[in-house]
């Protein structure tokens, strides 16, 4: 398309690129990787990205009082775009947590890094990595891998 403007350079519309679906990780790979991961903490927020649907950084900043057990939800808090989101907590994600909680007695970050702060995102891209080089998974794949696999029904195992 062009503008038939001598002040505006000529501009060639191009073919869109398609689109492609993220790559889905089954429910044995991720049991396969989740053992993988050597860090307790690391495995419980990834295992919180994965059954809750997640991104990584909603994940790394989740404080111990956005877990309403009661309720059995997750409040996300500034989640991308600075929004607020409620998702719904599973019952087999609660008594991961409870576990996780009664190992580490996190007071205020529900997964603490340094300093007071929650754990850095680079720290869970990071175990990822290894942990995925340790399963044995081939796929490419990365920490949203685990959101895209979320509720996927290929990835779910058939009871």
């Amino acid at each position: 398309m062009t503008l038939n403007r001598a002040e505006i350079p000529e501009r060639i519309a191009h073919a869109r690129t398609p689109r492609k679906l993220p790559a889905i990780v089954s429910a044995d790979e991720v049991v396969r990787f989740l053992e993988a991961v050597p860090s307790l903490k690391a495995r419980a927020a990834l295992a919180t990205a994965y059954a809750a649907g997640l991104r990584a950084s909603e994940a790394a900043s989740l404080k111990v009082t956005d877990i309403e057990s009661d309720r059995m939800v997750i409040q996300i808090r500034h989640g991308k775009g600075v929004k607020d989101r409620t998702v719904m907590l599973s019952p087999q994600l609660l008594c991961i947590l409870r576990s996780y909680w009664r190992l580490a007695r996190p007071t205020d970050w529900l997964f603490p890094g340094r300093d007071d702060k929650p754990i850095d995102v680079q720290v869970l891209h990071s175990a990822y990595r290894s942990a995925t080089k340790a399963a044995g998974l081939t796929k490419k794949v990365s920490v949203h891998t685990l959101r895209h696999s979320f509720a996927t029904p290929f990835a779910r195992k058939r009871r």
